[in-house]
């Protein structure tokens, strides 16, 4: 049998192609709480270095971009507690648990539109980068809180 890095042609297998082989594969622990959940974690953690951050005395129209910050900040905490939230409800009213997590997606969504504004408006390379990672970890976050939306779907629908 010739192996080539995660993929393996075998002896049975050489007409048809090449199979992929899962030997690195495991299953992921079971989901006790919303704390177990990487969105929520993740949310949380973002949420949290949104907050730390600090602008600069030096830099332009600090005041009103001091504003904008703090509407970003309040807007960033209301995500993990909505994926808290709609965890709890996928017992009873998944539906419910379902608008919780698409409003969590629309909150996402004003951050990112808020963080392109302060990228725009704020004259420092540095403090832009620090912004311009921040929403790229926000994109990735609202696709995963997608997922876990039709995956909630598919399990809990009855």
């Amino acid at each position: 049998m010739a192996e080539y890095g995660k993929y393996q042609k075998s002896g049975r297998d050489q007409n048809r192609g090449w199979r992929s082989e899962y030997k690195k594969f495991r299953v992921k622990s079971s989901i006790k709480s919303f704390r177990d959940l990487e969105v929520y974690k993740q949310t949380t953690l973002l949420s949290a270095e949104i907050c730390q951050f600090q602008l600069p005395r030096t830099i332009k129209n600090r005041k009103s971009l001091e504003d904008d910050f703090k509407k970003l900040k309040e807007l960033t905490k209301h995500i993990p507690r909505l994926i808290a939230e709609s965890y709890g409800d996928k017992f009873t009213n998944l539906d419910l648990s379902s608008q919780k997590l698409e409003k969590s997606m629309q909150i996402i969504s004003m951050v990112i539109a808020k963080t392109d504004f302060l990228i725009a408006s704020v004259d420092s390379q540095e403090i832009s980068e620090t912004l311009n990672t921040s929403l790229k970890k926000y994109q990735i976050q609202r696709v995963k809180i997608l997922n876990l939306k039709k995956a909630w779907q598919r399990v809990f629908k009855r």
